[in-house]
């Protein structure tokens, strides 16, 4: 039986994000603090009845895990791909998986007994980065998520933009080619036809099959039937001519559809996000940022920033939970629902060693933005600095994941930790605060401070 403390003190609510390949149930404190993740693969064999059945398998286990029950969930939010309807929870079509003509709403409803909030996924990770990620200070937003295909959000003052088909922001499928290549939608010249991941891999494979010379085959040991992001980024980092052609071209066609966002709807941020991003970002990005500088149609005044996710892959739960949140009648965007998360507090540090909520570690930590403590990761310093005292976008990825509003770096007793060149670069591209200070005092300020945050604690020197 839950504690009577934790159900009375903290509402939880439950993220699901269901995708073609795994199932993600996440259980979120009203904050949007993530408590713990349950994950499982997406049935492949079978109907709808597998799916959903794997669906309840998975909240049920992520709740019993965190020591509570279903009554202790305030509302579940679910995100889905594909076409749905959000008034009926009904999923009217859906790619990869079988939950076409499903009324997974009710369903789980019913199975469940609490409210229930379905949305389309891209959607959703746009609302939960316009709540807590880059997007947070826009009135107006629209997320490109760039992985196999496209997908993308609109969200104007906390609501989705929805369309009067709920179809709206299916920017992958907008023509910017006539007479393109075909898309999986069966249109010719898509967006996402041009720009991603899968026509990404069928102009590599296209061109190797050609003979063009390529680092890929050697880095996926021959087998280029799926060329994921990491490999893409790998073959970037080695100077790869082909990758490097194909990818600058799918960067200069998102940069034109940022363009023509800007255009149409003329938003407050623009955020990528996506898998491709996520890899790939530093190639891509400013070949995107190049073409948004150069448009000679000027507005009334500055605005329309592009900026990166700063929730990655907890963008879509995070929208999903605003969603329940505001189909329980606390919407996150109002200010009388407003619930600052809790962190643990840094009781000392001494040389060499720190004291978080009662717990001591001899090493350097990190504090997360779902406020966990872990072990600093000193090698992804050292592997490309040479030095763990030199912080950059690879522990920074790592630290700052979630999305936090300001990052404390404690750089040690006698501050030697420095930031790297481009961690500045990082911060302004995802919309977060940094302040560095030797360990004394970052610890002092990260006490004091009621936002979202996240800490990297420097212990020694």
């Amino acid at each position: 039986m839950a504690s009577e403390n934790a159900a009375n003190t903290v509402r939880f609510y439950l993220g699901v994000d269901v995708g073609g390949t795994k199932i993600q149930a996440s259980l979120i404190e009203e904050s949007g603090t993530i408590r713990g993740r349950e994950r499982c693969p997406t049935p492949r064999e079978g109907g709808p009845d597998e799916v959903v059945a794997a669906i309840q398998d998975a909240i049920q286990e992520v709740v019993r895990k965190n020591g509570l029950e279903l009554n202790d969930v305030t509302a579940i939010g679910m995100a889905v791909p594909g076409v749905v309807d959000p008034d009926k929870g009904l999923v009217v079509v859906t790619p990869n998986m079988n939950l076409t003509g499903v009324p997974i709403g009710p369903h789980l409803e019913d199975r469940f007994k609490v409210p229930v909030a379905v949305g389309n996924d891209c959607d959703l990770g746009t609302l939960g980065e316009t709540w807590l990620g880059s997007a947070r200070e826009a009135r107006s937003a629209v997320g490109i998520l760039v992985g196999t295909g496209i997908g993308s959000g609109i969200v104007y003052q906390g609501k989705l933009w929805r369309g009067a088909r709920e179809a709206a922001a299916e920017i992958g499928h907008i023509v910017m080619e006539i007479g393109g290549p075909q898309c999986g939608c069966g249109n010719y010249g898509c967006f996402e036809a041009l720009a991603g991941r899968a026509a990404i891999e069928r102009d590599l494979r296209q061109a190797i099959d050609k003979g063009r010379k390529s680092v890929l085959p050697e880095i996926l040991e021959g087998d280029l039937s799926m060329i994921r992001s990491g490999a893409l980024r790998q073959a970037l980092d080695d100077g790869d001519e082909l990758v490097t052609k194909v990818m600058r071209r799918a960067s200069e066609v998102i940069g034109h559809a940022c363009l023509t966002v800007r255009h149409l709807l003329d938003p407050g941020v623009i955020v990528l996000g996506g898998g491709v991003i996520e890899a790939c970002g530093d190639f891509m990005i400013p070949i995107v940022q190049e073409i948004l500088d150069s448009d000679r149609l000027p507005g009334a005044r500055e605005g329309s920033r592009l900026l990166l996710s700063a929730l990655g892959d907890n963008a879509v739960v995070l929208g999903a939970l605003a969603l329940a949140r505001q189909q329980a009648g606390r919407d996150p965007f109002d200010e009388r629902f407003l619930v600052k998360p809790t962190y643990p507090q840094i009781d000392r540090a001494s040389f060499g060693e720190v004291t978080v909520g009662g717990q001591t570690y001899d090493r350097d930590v990190y504090i997360t933005v779902n406020a966990k403590v872990k072990r600093r990761k000193k090698s992804l310093a050292k592997e490309v600095y040479g030095s763990s005292h030199t912080v950059g976008p690879p522990e920074l990825q790592r630290v700052c994941r979630g999305g936090p509003e300001v990052l404390f770096v404690a750089t040690g007793h006698s501050g030697q930790v420095a930031l790297s060149d481009d961690a500045e670069r990082y911060f302004a591209q995802r919309l977060i605060q940094c302040r560095a200070f030797p360990t004394p005092e970052a610890i002092e300020a990260y006490n004091d401070c009621d936002q979202r945050k996240a800490a990297l604690i420097h212990v020694t020197c």
